[in-house]
Formats: C-alpha cells, structure tokens, sequence
C-alpha cells in the first residue's frame, strides 16, 4: 500500500495509468483481499493470490524490467524510453477497419519487435504477472506454449516475433532452452547481480534478457516477509534512489532517512504547490471519485513521483505520451494446422472488446469462479477464461487437466459456477466417470454441477452431438457451444437463455458487434452435395445459406505481425464496401424465421482442409464425424480427411481410435501404431451407411491408438494426410 500524505489531490489510484488496458484497469480497482487467483496441483495445498498481492508483483515485476531496459538502452547510447511502444497515430487504422482514409497499420509500423516480450511456463502465477507487467508498460506480450519443443517452436517464435526479452518459470528455462539463454537470466531484483549486458546473438535471435519469474517473484515475497518482520512495510516511494542504496543497511536506516526527507520535503512542500507545472499536472489527474484507502487500492504520490518507474513517471508528467486503445497490445500465434504459424496482433482496444462482449452475453460477476484448464498462450484459456475473470473481479482456479476424476470430484465441491473446455476433454471426463463412479456416485456428481455449476461451454473444435447429449446425461448441462479464433475473438454463440434455444451441432447467432458475411468465391463453386439431399438450387436443403464465413467486428484484429501481404490477403469486401476478415471457414446458415435471433450457424470446416471435393459432391469432414461419433459403442474419436483420388478427385477417409471392444471385436493387434484392413472397412462402412449416404462414406479406416492433437484440442490435418501418405 502507498502512504497517502498531503491533501486528496496529491494520491492519485494506479488504476488511472492503466485506462488503455480494461483488465489492468479492473485488477487494479479490485478489493483488495478478494481472491484473484487460485493455484491447485494434485497432492498440494492451494496457493491464493489476492488482488492486492497480484498488483504489487505486478509493479515490483514491471519495475526490475523498466530497470533493465534502460539500463541496455544507456548501454548501448540510446535514449532513454526508446523500447517504449510510442501512441500509434489517429490516423493509423487497421485494414479491417470500416473507418475511411488514414494509413494501413500493416503498411505503416515497423515490426521490429522494440516493444515486444514473449511469455512462456506453467499456465500459474507467474504467467498472470508476467502478462499484466508486461501491459503495464505498454509492451506488447507474446504467450508462447510451455509444452512446445525449442527446436521449431519456440525458437520459431522468437526469432519471428523478435522480442527482446523473455518473462518465464525456472524450469522452462532449464528444461526449453539451450545454453547461451543463461547468460541472460536475471533472478534479482536489484541490478548488481544481473548478467552483464550483452548484444543479442544469431543463437538467442533478438533476445536480450531472461527475466525469471520464479526467482524474481521469491525475492519479493521475501522482502515483503522482511519489512514485516520489522514492523514497517516499506513503500514504494521510500525506496531510495540507486545512488544511494549501498548506503542503507536495513529497514531502520531508511525509516531515518525517511524522516529527514519528510522535514526537507514538508519545506518546499508550497512553493512546489504554487508552480504552474504542479498545477496543470494536478488538472491532468484530478480524482473524479471517492477512493480511499479502504478499498485497497493502490496510489501514487504526485509529490514523490521519483518512486515511479521511468515510464509511469513519463506518463504522469506528461500525459499525451500515455498509451491508447489502438496500441499493440497481444501477440497471438495461430495453431499452424494448416499453414505455418502467423503473429496474430491485437491492440489494446480489441482485445477489450472481446472481453466486454463475453462478460455480457455469459454475464461475468465478481460472484463467479471459473475452472481454468486451457493453455493461456491460446484465445480460449486465455481470453474467454483468464482475462474475463481478471476483467470481472472474479476468482480463477487453475489447474491441470491431468486426471478427469480429479476433475469430477473438484466440481462436486460447489464453488465452480463456469467451466470451459475442449470436446476431447468432456470426452475424457465423459469416459473417467462412467468408468469409475458408481451409480450412486453419478448421481450425487449431477446433483452438485446442476446446482453449483451456472454454464459450462465447448469451443476450439467441433463439439460431437453424441458427446453432448452423453456430458448433459450425467450433469445435467447442455453444452454452449460458440465459435470464434485467433483473429476475431468469439464471433458466434448459443444463447445463454434460454437454454432450449441451443441447437445441437450448430454455433448460434453473431454475438454483439459481429457482422458476417457468407460468400462464395467462382473457383470453389462445385457441384451441390448430392440429388436426394439439394434443393437444386446449389446448397444442401438443410441450409438457406452456404458459404465461407467473412466476419466484420470492433474485435478483429489489426493485421499479421510482419506480414502485409497476408494480412491484405484475408480482406474481402462485400457489395455494400463493407471490409470483413476471411475466416477461411465453411458455414451453412439457417433461418428458422424472419427473426434474427433465429438465425443459426453450422460449422461445415476449414475450406481448405474440411471441405472434401469427391466426385462433384462437396462434404463436410465434420459433419461425417459426426455421424460416425453416432456409434459410440465402435468410435472413441475420429478424424476425417480428403485423401487425392485420380477418378474421385479426392476419396474420404477415417482416421479413428476405437473403444475397447471394438478392438477386440475386429481382432486389432495389441501395441499397434496404426491398423488398416479391407475387411474392417467392409464391416464399418456396413454398419455406418445406416447414417451416411453411399458418396459421403469413407472408402478407408486407418486405426490408430489415439487420434493426435496440439495443446488446444485441435487436430493437424494436414500432418495427419502426410503422416498416412494421403496428399
């Protein structure tokens, strides 16, 4: 806590600093003893971090990388602040952007990756502030996965992204990088410890320094336990200059000096108040609401501005160079199942967007706790979850996904009221708990989520319909399934209430803000899919609509780090001039009445990889998943992809994992690592043309163990064609 001293003009809240930013703006308006984030490993007590100890770290942590960065910059005969991300003019505005004239940013910044820093280890503690110190600068974060290898991985985003310095755990930096990365570490808080500063190398790319959290946050903890110990809890704003630190020995010394500063400062206390510079400062940051010290919240003295880091002081004394909503703000890297990765960059102003819509349509409070067990280097874990939480003064608990029972039995605890997953984790939890709980214990665990339990969504890949029908079996919850990427947040979603509204297999209406647009495009015209099913005007008769799915929204993101051409290449423009973004997504459009919240939307697939061309029919990869998901007694998971035909153009074909007994039932070799005979695919397509049309079966059923995913659930197509030989 800041001491307050002087009249109420002089303490100003931080949360002030950070308007350009809602989640840092909300975590440093918290309460302060509220829970913010709760850290639960299997076998361990559960560590609590309140909203008063996260925004501490937060600036303790932001303070040691200011210091650092400047102290590179002096170093190296550069100005001081030049790694600060600079307010990006008003004229500059994203090609998505439906605003007229002003200049392309995709064109106009530089991308050097000055103001970038990539975060990688545990979705934990340290993850959260690296993320919001990083904010709290204005740098532009770049979460990285912490089960990536470096080779090809992490080493890919690095040297693309280019970021200058590296916020991690321990282990990731032990385990994920080679060695010439050690002679970057900083594990200290005050710089005569740090490693000597050194020039980036071709084997560490752009990157200047390793900051490690684990350490870096110990040694807060520790001199916090300290200052308590004495009986005086040491203010940021006492903490002497650098000059004068190695005359201090202890807390006694600075509460001496403290009192000396305190008479000198109380002398030149009026005639500061009578400078005219003083006096427009003041104006520039009035308080305009009643915030005390009751709260919790955190202030800074507009008499002892030296106690500020270099850029928070910058930003008090000069209020033009403050950040604005257009700045970069998150540096997201697709998941490359179908291309090689992108630098997706949102700005400050989308990235609040996404999360004031899904705290409206999913009615975020600071009642709620959620369950967190996604990867935060990806939209979902990250955005949907972490950041709405964050955003709403809720509680988070974050935990592994590493035992599906574990899973159950910390939801009949009553005090998760939201859950986010993937479809392969409800499966899995699905299976675990029809598996090992008894009848009795099924039913007490549906009694608990039904009543603690207030929503539980699906994203990130197609939800299977069997499986949500088996996941409201045993809860008593029906799945929200919603739509959305990388690029443009959550676009599309069922609707809270009613829950009858929900319309298994589809992604609901536009969220507030989304406009789409479906389209085709001349050269992916083919021939409808198929007599009996068309309505002969070129669409499935099961859709009004079918086409690519082109999204306009203030969520959208501002363009591909480094990468006009591609950014400009997913523009498409509608009649109207309206821009929207190209998802590369096949929907079929729905309308059950002129109404147009009846207007629902089905996920057909990536065009380029979802959208089979065989024998003039155009499928859906999902949609004949689905179907084969039907037998749940055969199918655990499948995979659909079109394989080169030289009659058919392209065959289907499944790759799937089978449930136990069916294993057993078609003799499948034991420790196989794929399995395929003419024989099983006779009897699988006997059984499954009961649900498909003859041109819509799989002409082959490749068998595998598991069918292999990445860290968000989705599946690699395009590996998995190469991985069989069926390009």
């Amino acid at each position: 806590m800041f001491s307050l001293v002087g009249r109420r003009l002089d303490k100003i809240p931080f949360s002030t600093l950070f308007s350009y930013n809602t989640v840092l703006e909300s975590v440093f308006s918290a309460p302060a003893r509220k829970d913010a984030l709760v850290v639960e490993v299997a076998g361990a007590e559960p560590m609590c971090y309140s909203f008063g100890r996260l925004r501490k770290d937060v600036l303790a942590v932001a303070n040691v990388i200011a210091q650092r960065r400047e102290l590179l910059a002096k170093i190296q005969r550069m100005p001081s602040l030049c790694w600060l991300q600079p307010p990006r003019p008003d004229n500059v505005r994203s090609v998505y952007s439906n605003e007229e004239g002003g200049v392309l940013s995709c064109d106009f910044l530089k991308d050097d990756g000055t103001y970038n820093l990539a975060i990688t280890g545990n979705a934990g503690y340290a993850f959260v502030v690296s993320l919001l110190a990083a904010w709290s600068l204005n740098q532009m974060a770049v979460p990285m996965s912490a089960s990536q290898k470096y080779a090809g991985e992490l080493s890919y985003i690095l040297g693309h992204s280019k970021s200058r310095a590296v916020l991690g755990d321990t282990w990731a930096f032990e385990d994920k990088f080679p060695a010439d990365y050690k002679n970057l570490l900083v594990r200290e808080l005050e710089c005569g410890g740090w490693p000597t500063c050194r020039s980036a190398t071709s084997s560490t790319h752009h990157v200047e320094t390793m900051f490690d959290l684990d350490s870096l946050l110990d040694s807060v903890k520790a001199q916090r336990e300290k200052e308590e110990e004495t009986g005086t809890l040491l203010q940021p704003e006492h903490i002497p200059a650098k000059a004068e630190s190695r005359k201090i020995n202890d807390a006694h010394d600075v509460i001496d000096r403290l009192e000396l500063e305190k008479a000198a400062d109380a002398k030149r206390c009026e005639a500061r108040r009578q400078s005219m510079v003083s006096e427009q400062f003041k104006e520039n940051n009035a308080v305009t609401h009643a915030a005390d010290g009751d709260a919790g919240e955190m202030y800074y003295d507009t008499e002892n501005l030296h106690s500020l880091n270099p850029v928070h002081r910058r930003w008090v004394e000069d209020p033009r160079s403050r950040p604005g909503w257009n700045d970069d703000c998150l540096m997201l890297y697709t998941s490359g199942t179908t291309a090689k990765p992108k630098g997706v960059v949102h700005t400050h102003g989308t990235v609040r967007n996404m999360v004031n819509v899904l705290q409206d349509v999913w009615q975020w409070s600071s009642d709620d706790t959620v369950l967190h067990m996604l990867p935060m280097h990806h939209i979902h874990g990250l955005v949907n979850v972490l950041l709405c939480s964050l955003a709403s003064g809720a509680r988070c608990v974050i935990t592994k996904f590493d035992d599906p029972i574990r899973i159950a039995r910390r939801l009949e605890r009553g005090d998760i009221t939201l859950l986010m997953g993937v479809p392969t984790l409800y499966t899995k939890l699905i299976a675990a708990i029809n598996e090992k709980m008894s009848p009795i214990e099924k039913r007490g665990f549906k009694t608990a989520v039904s009543q603690s339990v207030r929503l539980i969504v699906s994203g990130s890949a197609a939800l299977p319909t069997p499986t949500l029908h088996a996941f409201h079996e045993l809860t008593g919850h029906i799945l929200l399934e919603r739509y959305g990427m990388t690029e443009i947040g959550m676009a599309l979603g069922q609707p809270l209430r009613p829950v009858t509204r929900r319309v298994p297999g589809t992604v609901g209406q536009a969220l507030p803000t989304v406009q789409t647009y479906v389209f085709n495009n001349p050269e992916e015209t083919v021939t409808d899919e198929g007599g009996e099913k068309a309505d002969g005007k070129g669409k499935p008769a099961e859709y009004d609509t079918v086409g690519r799915l082109g999204v306009s929204s203030k969520s959208v993101f501002d363009r591909y780090w480094d990468n006009p051409a591609a950014t400009k290449k997913e523009l498409v423009v509608n009649s109207s001039g309206q821009r929207f973004f190209d998802t590369g997504d096949t929907v079929g459009v729905k309308m059950f009445n002129s109404d147009c919240d009846s207007v629902v939307y089905t996920i057909l697939g990536r065009t380029s990889v979802d959208i089979i061309k065989s024998s003039g029919f155009k499928l859906s990869a999902l949609e004949i998943e689905a179907a084969l998901l039907t037998f749940r007694d055969i199918f655990y998971e499948v995979a659909v992809v079109g394989c080169k035909d030289e009659v058919k153009g392209q065959s289907v074909v499944a790759i799937a994992s089978l449930q136990a007994a069916a294993l057993r039932k078609w003799n499948v070799p034991d420790n196989f690592n794929h399995y395929e005979s003419p024989e099983l695919t006779q009897e699988l397509s006997a059984v499954v043309h009961e649900v498909l049309a003859y041109y819509k079966c799989p002409a082959r059923y490749i068998i595998v163990p598991e069918v292999p995913r990445n860290t968000t659930g989705k599946v690699n197509k395009g590996a998995l064609r190469s991985m069989f030989n069926l390009v």
